[in-house]
């Protein structure tokens, strides 16, 4: 998708809008050779053959003629053909001899300007005017060259002397830059509300206005601004894509899509269609990320997979296994693949399968960078499949690659204070986690789990409702909470977490049997 340009490409466009050749024309082919020892016959030839483009006979004739116009027409070529060095040459040569000076001096700046030198730049735009001072075109010029070295004040004098006598779009526009270049947002946001009353078609002063707004804090400015742009022409891209990335910024992902839905219709790009159906993703709307994905002709392994999860989150697993089949495990996709193909898997019931295919990718991809996530996943499969030993080895393994992986930290410190062993070790290690992850509702539910094992409940309830507060719908978080409440005599409370496991998930062991044991 398009982006925004920054700031420093938007000036260097600004800086060559002005530098142009004659269009390519190819040269009609005479076959007469022209005669060396006539140079107003070739200087005649010669501006026949830049003015049709052909720049290589149009030097080769220049050359036969040694005067300072030939040099400045040899000068200029060589910048279009971006030949600085050789331009340079000639320019200098004609300062010098003080001949077509200024327009020497010009294309010299330009000359600077393009190779990076933007002090060198200033220095002659500075001296052109000087004794140009009426010429508006030379001080635009210089003060988009001070912004582009951060002399953003050197900028602003020379904009604001210009609107004294001309409320110039394009001088306001500048203005605009430099102001927010001394991150003045005020004064950026009045020159830009001028810019579009001097100019109401100037599209980019929109764009910037609505960006500007969102800085200040005022979105329904933003919004306005960029509403007010599409007005003008509804078929704006840049306008488009501004609205809808403001509307994704506020969370306000409907209205997001509706406004990515306009911009397909008008620019079907792979990439736009790819954010609409990511944002889709995001509201659950699964049959129309399907919907979309049929735009696309020519589909990644990406796609492949993020159809995939459509497919399963519909419950269309067949077709979500099939579309998974397409995709290389080899690939960079492999281990989400594998994770994505065993939770298919457990949603259909087939646990076994489900953890066949986590061991299988362990094998084959343990050693990849990036498959950490397979490792945790088994781990855990491991552990509710009662093959707790193998999933501390796993763990294990992982920790030896990273000794300060906070997931595998806390799973190996979580099994030993649910074993009620090692609780000291333990306690370190989740509390390494958590200093690393402070806000993860699984580290912090471990670390409450291993002070209640150290019989410590009163601190465990404080972790225990931090974690709680990030996440209430895990049944072994819940049935913890419960057994902590228990030990703390507070019965009730204990019974009602009790239960919300319980109706989470029923086929816990052991829960039952608490929620009985409280109701006698």
């Amino acid at each position: 998708m398009q982006r925004p340009m920054n700031l420093n490409y938007i000036l260097l466009i600004a800086l060559f809008m002005t530098i142009s050749g004659c269009a390519h024309v190819p040269q009609n082919e005479t076959g007469v050779e022209p005669d060396r020892s006539n140079p107003y016959l070739n200087m005649l030839l010669a501006r026949d053959a830049e003015n049709n483009g052909d720049w290589n006979k149009a030097l080769e004739l220049y050359a036969t003629i040694d005067d300072p116009f030939s040099w400045l027409a040899q000068a200029r070529i060589h910048f279009i053909l971006n030949q600085s060095a050789d331009s340079l040459a000639f320019v200098d040569r004609l300062i010098q001899e003080d001949a077509y000076a200024d327009e020497a001096l010009e294309l010299r700046t330009k000359i600077y300007a393009r190779k990076g030198n933007w002090q060198q730049a200033i220095n002659d735009t500075e001296t052109l005017a000087e004794k140009h001072p009426d010429n508006r075109q030379l001080k635009l010029f210089l003060a988009n060259l001070k912004i582009i070295i951060s002399d953003f004040i050197g900028a602003k004098i020379i904009l604001e002397d210009l609107l004294v006598s001309n409320d110039d779009s394009m001088v306001l526009y500048t203005l605009s830059k430099a102001c927010l270049g001394l991150k003045d947002l005020s004064c950026t946001r009045k020159a830009l509300m001028d810019v579009i009353v001097a100019n109401p078609r100037f599209s980019p002063a929109y764009i910037d206005l609505g960006k500007t707004n969102e800085l200040l804090g005022r979105p329904e400015a933003a919004e306005t601004a960029y509403k007010e742009l599409l007005d003008i022409d509804p078929y704006s891209n840049d306008g488009l894509i501004a609205l809808s990335e403001f509307y994704i910024s506020q969370k306000n992902y409907s209205s997001a899509i509706s406004t990515i839905e306009r911009l397909v219709r008008i620019n079907p790009h792979v990439q736009i269609i790819r954010k609409l159906v990511m944002l889709k993703f995001q509201e659950g709307l699964f049959s129309e990320a399907l919907s979309d994905f049929e735009q696309i002709e020519e589909k990644t392994d990406q796609d492949i997979y993020y159809m995939a999860i459509a497919y399963a989150k519909l419950s269309r697993y067949e077709d979500a296994l099939q579309a998974l089949q397409k995709i290389s495990v080899a690939g960079k996709l492999g281990c989400d693949v594998a994770m994505l193909q065993s939770s298919i898997e457990k949603d259909m019931g087939n646990e076994a399968e489900a953890l066949d295919i986590l061991l299988s990718a362990w094998d084959n991809h343990n050693d990849k960078d990036g498959c950490e996530e397979i490792g945790y996943h088994l781990a855990t499969e491991l552990d509710i499949a009662g093959r707790r030993d193998e999933a501390l080895e796993i763990a294990s393994e992982l920790l030896d690659r990273n000794p300060k992986d906070p997931i595998a930290l806390n799973f190996i410190g979580y099994v030993w204070a649910d074993q009620g062993i090692n609780l000291d070790q333990a306690h370190d290690m989740i509390k390494e986690a958590l200093d690393m992850k402070p806000d993860d509702p699984y580290i912090l539910d471990s670390m409450a789990w291993v002070l209640f094992r150290k019989n410590q409940s009163v601190q465990a309830l404080k972790y225990m409702e931090k974690a709680l507060e990030q996440l209430d719908t895990d049944p072994i978080m819940l049935e913890h909470m419960g057994d902590i409440l228990k030990d703390l005599e507070r019965t009730n409370e204990a019974l009602d977490y009790y239960i919300k496991s319980s109706i989470l998930n029923n086929k816990r062991q052991g829960i039952e049997e608490k929620i009985n044991e409280l109701l006698e």
